[in-house]
């Protein structure tokens, strides 16, 4: 199916809701992606005390976390200055949101950014020379410094609700964000990762590397939430859900 045929049919189904109608046309973060994303979480976990919310861009997944999880506290991070006022303003209607202006990463420091002109494609790898697919091979791009801390550190400084869910959408620094979290990771339950199918990005780990990485760390894949397609049709990401093993 065509990509923007089946992005239109998941925004009317998103929208036969009257409730999700009403975001839809109160907030700017509204993604209909983002929905049905966690329409589906919810599925598989009915109620998470802690969301970690890491690229939140302008808050698009923290606006559907808290209408499917009101009573969650969602912690946001997203590099990129010229965004973060928005996240911020964005987040203003939900209770019990913190946002961060700064990456996640294996050590704590600074580090060079490609702010792209299509926002979230932003990363701190380049895009691959090899990558010919729609938007992602969008080479309109900045280099910044930006701020990046080991969730580990930042962890110490909040009181955390469990189930506790990571969600990563960090275009190809995945395996840094996990490799940083250090102990914490011990009381996430739950990780919502983007990983990518196809090379999108310079040295981006793929979804086998990550999978294993994951398994590793104590976590078992429990579904594909969400598939994203690109040239001619093919998935090139997918959102996956893993669980900590008991």
């Amino acid at each position: 199916m065509d990509s923007s045929i089946e992005k239109t049919l998941n925004a009317l189904a998103i929208l036969q809701s009257p409730a999700i109608l009403r975001e839809f046309f109160r907030s700017r973060a509204f993604s209909a992606r983002c929905f049905r994303l966690v329409q589906a979480l919810r599925c598989h976990q009915p109620a998470l005390g802690t969301i970690l919310d890491v690229g939140a861009n302008i808050g698009q997944f923290a606006l559907a976390a808290h209408f499917h999880f009101p009573d969650s506290r969602i912690h946001s991070f997203e590099p990129l200055p010229d965004l973060y006022p928005e996240l911020v303003e964005n987040s203003r209607r939900i209770k019990n949101v913190q946002c961060f202006n700064c990456a996640l990463g294996e050590s704590t420091g600074q580090m060079n950014f490609y702010r792209n002109h299509y926002s979230r494609l932003s990363s701190s790898l380049p895009i691959d020379a090899a990558n010919d697919h729609p938007r992602y091979r969008e080479r309109k791009t900045s280099c910044l410094t930006v701020d990046v801390f080991r969730l580990e550190e930042l962890s110490a400084r909040w009181s955390v609700t469990g189930p506790v869910l990571l969600k990563m959408d960090v275009q190809g620094m995945e395996r840094e964000v996990l490799q940083g979290s250090g102990a914490f990771l011990s009381r996430v339950d739950f990780v919502l990762c983007e990983m990518a199918l196809v090379r999108l990005y310079q040295g981006q780990p793929l979804f086998d590397t990550m999978h294993e990485l994951l398994k590793g760390f104590g976590y078992r894949l429990v579904a594909p939430l969400y598939l994203n397609r690109g040239k001619g049709g093919i998935v090139i990401e997918m959102d996956v859900l893993y669980a900590r093993e008991c």
